[in-house]
C-alpha cells in the first residue's frame, strides 16, 4: 500500500520496516500472519506486514487455498544510511570501519551488560545485528567462521574483552566492528563536580561528591554530597535508591523515583545541628540528546514548606559518565533553638570520575 510504510520497535528491541501489504482474495478467506488472523470480508484485506528477508516471514491463506505468500524486501538501496546504530549502544564503544554495504541495510542493537561475578565482574555484551540483504539468503561469516541464524536476519555476538575487533561479511557485503570495553565490571564509583556557586550570595568554590553502586541496569544506590568551601559549612548529604519505572520513545526517555533521605549539618548561633529529612526525587532523562553518547537529565528533590522547614534540590545534568556539566539549584530550611536557619546555592559545576571499584 504506497505510503504505508513506517519503522516500528519490535519486542522494545530492533526497529524494524513495516507497510501493509493489500490483498485481493474471496470473501471469507482467512489470512494469518504470526499471531494474527483476518477476514476477508468484501474481497480485498489489508495486512501490515514486516518488510524482510525473514524465512518464516510469510501469510498464509486459509482454509481452503493452503496458499503461502512469501514478503520480501527490496529497498536496501534507497535506505540511507545503510546503517543504524539503536540508541541502546549510545553507552557501549562501538566503531564501524571499511564499510561496504551496497546491497544490505543493517540496524544494530546492544543488549544489557552482563557482569559475571564467578571470576570477578566481567564484561559482556550481546550485539544483535538485524542484517538484511537483497535477493537470496546469505550466512554471516564472523572473522571468517559461519554462523548459524534461525530467521536468516538476526545474528547475535556475545562479545567479551578477549576480542576487540570483528570482520563480518553476508553475501557480497562486508565491515569491520571494533569493540572497546574494559575488562571488568565495576558498579561502585565516585564521582566529583566542581564549580563556581553562589551561595548565602557570596561566589564560593563548591565541590559536589557522587557516589554509587549498581544493582541492576534500571535499579542503584546514589549518593551525593554538597560542600561549601568555608569554615563552619553547611553539609548536605543524602543516600537514595534510584528506581526506573518508565522508558519510552525508543528507549530515549526513561523516568526514575528518588526514595531515601538525607542529612543536613549547619551551624547556627554558635550551635552545630545534624539534621535529617526525608525529601523524595523523581529523574526524567533523555538519551542520546543533540548528540550520540550525550545524556540530558533534569531532577530534583521536593520537600514544602511545613513547621518551618523545606528543601528544594534541582538539577539539569549534560554529558555521559566520562564528563558532563551540571546547572543545580539548592535552597533550603530547618527549625533550630533560636528560630529558622537556611541556605540557598546556585552554580555551575564541572563533573568527572574519580574511581570505580568492587
Amino acid at each position: 500500500v504506497p505510503g504505508s510504510f513506517e519503522w516500528t520497535r519490535v519486542e522494545r528491541k530492533v526497529l524494524v520496516p513495516r507497510g501493509r501489504a493489500r490483498i485481493q482474495v474471496p470473501v471469507g478467506t482467512v489470512i494469518r500472519y504470526y499471531d494474527h488472523v483476518f477476514r476477508s470480508q468484501n474481497g480485498v484485506v489489508e495486512v501490515p506486514v514486516v518488510l524482510s528477508g525473514e524465512i518464516s516471514n510469510e501469510l498464509e491463506l486459509g482454509p481452503v487455498q493452503h496458499a503461502k505468500i512469501r514478503v520480501r524486501f527490496h529497498g536496501s538501496k534507497q535506505l540511507n544510511p545503510g546503517l543504524v546504530f539503536d540508541t541502546s549502544c549510545s553507552q557501549t564503544p562501538l566503531q564501524i570501519q571499511n564499510s561496504n554495504l551496497l546491497h544490505s541495510w543493517i540496524y544494530v542493537y546492544c543488549h544489557t551488560v552482563h557482569p559475571s561475578h564467578e571470576f570477578g565482574a566481567t564484561y559482556r555484551t550481546d550485539i544483535e545485528l538485524r542484517w538484511e540483504t537483497e535477493g537470496r539468503m546469505e550466512k554471516l561469516r564472523v572473522n571468517g567462521v559461519e554462523t548459524a541464524s534461525e530467521d536468516g536476519v538476526t545474528h547475535v555476538i556475545s562479545h567479551t574483552p578477549a576480542v576487540q575487533e570483528y570482520h563480518l561479511e553476508k553475501g557480497e557485503d562486508s565491515l569491520d566492528l571494533k569493540v572497546s570495553v574494559a575488562e571488568r565490571f565495576h558498579p561502585a564509583w565516585i564521582s566529583l563536580g566542581i564549580g563556581p556557586y553562589s551561595h548565602q550570595n557570596q561566589v564560593r568554590a563548591f565541590p559536589t561528591i557522587y557516589a554509587g553502586y549498581y544493582f541492576s541496569e534500571g535499579m542503584r544506590l546514589a549518593s551525593f554530597s554538597a560542600i561549601p568551601i568555608k569554615p563552619n559549612p553547611e553539609i548536605d548529604t543524602g543516600l537514595y535508591l534510584v528506581s526506573e519505572q518508565f522508558r519510552g520513545i525508543d528507549e530515549r526517555i526513561h523516568m526514575s523515583l528518588l526514595l531515601g533521605a538525607h542529612v543536613l549539618g549547619f551551624t547556627s548561633e554558635g550551635k552545630r545541628y545534624s539534621i535529617m529529612s526525608a525529601p523524595q526525587g523523581i529523574e526524567l532523562g533523555f538519551r542520546d540528546f543533540l548528540f550520540r553518547g550525550q545524556n540530558l537529565t533534569w531532577g530534583g528533590f521536593f520537600y514544602p514548606k511545613i513547621t518551618n522547614r523545606s528543601y528544594i534540590n534541582t538539577w539539569v545534568r549534560f554529558g555521559n559518565g566520562r564528563l558532563f556539566y551540571e546547572f543545580n539549584f539548592i535552597n533550603w530550611q530547618e527549625p533550630t533553638d533560636t528560630g529558622t536557619f537556611g541556605a540557598k546555592s546556585v552554580g555551575l559545576s564541572l563533573g568527572f570520575p574519580l574511581v570505580r571499584f568492587l
